[in-house]
């Protein structure tokens, strides 16, 4: 794909990391926005438009992780451990298509996958005959920390701060998370694939385009694509 002849590199290095922390008063107005939407369709909506641009595509795949546990599945509830996949996936863009109605679609072809979440990925590329699916990855971490329950289980123990960190083989990554009123986006690049001045007009280009979803959700998606190009 373009995207990937945009990303190819000789040799990997290091990934190297930008956080965004978006206003309080953003984040409150994108939840406003939602009209049922949930933040990560938001953020992925957002990814997928940045990507659209940046590969020059309509039709984009990227990878996200998942918590793949099987509902149907007896005694799932008290199996311990980690439980998460890491699954492609696809949004057909059509320019003329109006933002929110984009993101509903989006949402709703989604939730018709989460019965398949626990299929592997090793299984789906066997499945669509290429090994290669997607070249960028984004992950919404939604586990809040009940800081008052640690606490307790410590008494005389006090939790003053947490912090955790990934890694990724993958060239670009994207992990978003609410730290209290703010949504926060921490964009990881491969410098040898995306240099540090593309990375900055990445994370500035994907808090425009969220601003955006929040202040007029209702215009073409056209309108939101042109600068996306303007990266690549």
């Amino acid at each position: 794909s373009r995207l990937t002849a945009a990303l190819s590199s000789g040799g990997a290095q290091p990934t190297r990391h930008l956080e965004t922390v978006l206003t309080a008063g953003l984040t409150r107005s994108l939840r406003e926005v939602s009209d049922g939407l949930t933040l990560n369709t938001l953020v992925q909506g957002a990814w997928a438009l940045l990507l659209a641009g940046f590969g020059g595509t309509r039709d984009v795949v990227f990878g996200t992780t998942v918590s793949g546990r099987q509902p149907d599945l007896a005694g799932m509830e008290s199996m311990i451990g980690l439980f998460i996949n890491t699954v492609p996936v696809r949004l057909t863009i059509d320019p003329a298509e109006p933002v929110r109605d984009l993101l509903l679609r989006f949402q709703d072809e989604q939730a018709g996958l989460l019965p398949h979440h626990h299929l592997g990925l090793g299984e789906i590329q066997r499945l669509a005959g290429r090994r290669e699916l997607f070249d960028t990855h984004l992950v919404f971490e939604n586990y809040p920390m009940d800081r008052t329950i640690l606490e307790r289980s410590a008494p005389g123990l006090r939790l003053v701060r947490s912090e955790g960190r990934d890694a990724t083989h993958y060239p670009l990554t994207l992990a978003a998370f609410v730290d209290g009123p703010r949504l926060t986006l921490r964009l990881g690049h491969r410098p040898d694939a995306v240099d540090r001045t593309r990375a900055e007009r990445i994370a500035a280009e994907l808090e425009r385009l969220l601003e955006a979803f929040a202040s007029a959700p209702d215009r073409p998606v056209a309108e939101l694509l042109g600068h996306t190009s303007d990266i690549r």
